[in-house]
Order: structure tokens, then sequence, then C-alpha cells
């Protein structure tokens, strides 16, 4: 298993214009809790302002998805709004 942790960069905290760069990735069977392990302190070490603005995500590559350099991560925008 290979695993990726992503890097969302956003513009603001509604997270509509976000630009995501794969910034670590690990392989085999602990890779994604290697990974999330990582996150705790990286979001940590952002400011607060940042923290509401940028995430880190673990993503799971599949066995059948492209080499990374070839990889474009996928952004996927949910919002709910009352």
């Amino acid at each position: 298993m290979t695993v990726f942790l992503l890097l969302y960069l956003c513009a603001d905290a509604s997270r509509t214009d976000c630009q995501v760069f794969p910034t670590q990735q690990w392989m085999g069977d602990t890779a994604y809790e290697q990974c999330l392990a990582a996150v705790p302190s990286l979001t940590k070490a952002l400011t607060a302002t940042n923290r509401t603005r940028h995430r880190f995500v673990c993503e799971i590559q599949t066995d059948d998805a492209k080499p990374a350099e070839e990889a474009r991560p996928r952004f996927i925008h949910q919002s709910f709004r009352m």
C-alpha cells in the first residue's frame, strides 16, 4: 500500500479555492498509520489562522493508480449550509 500526505493550501476558511500538494509518501502495511501519526505535529506547527484554512490529509493510492509524479490528487469540496 502507498499513502500520500497531501497538503491542502486554501485561500480562505471556506476551502473553495484550494491547491493540493503531495508532501510525503509512505509504503508498506503501516503506511496509513505512519501518515496519521505525522498529521498532528504538522497541524500544530501551523499558525492558528492557517489551521482554519489549510489541512493535511492522508490518501491511500491503489495499486492501479498512476505513479506519484503523474498522479493529480483530487479535491472534493462538500459544503453544507443552512
